[in-house]
């Protein structure tokens, strides 16, 4: 991994849920828990082309901006 920005995030009652771009290749999606802040939940990886379905303009907004500064991190 050479790069992670977060895309999206949903405070939840106990715990943060977390939408983060890997690289320019995929999303992984985090759940951790707000009073420890440990790691409760990772999803298994999935691709951009998976992601953009159904993405709402201001959320493909943010995935162009975050894929932007990971290819210039490069």
């Amino acid at each position: 991994m050479t790069s992670s920005y977060i895309i999206d995030w949903i405070p939840g009652q106990g715990e943060d849920f977390y939408t983060i771009l890997i690289n320019t290749d995929r999303i992984v999606k985090v759940e951790v828990e707000r009073e420890s802040k440990s790691v409760v939940q990772v999803d298994d990886p999935i691709t951009l082309i998976e992601y953009k379905k159904g993405l709402s303009k201001i959320n493909q907004i943010k995935l162009a901006v975050a894929i932007d500064l990971a290819q210039k991190a490069k």
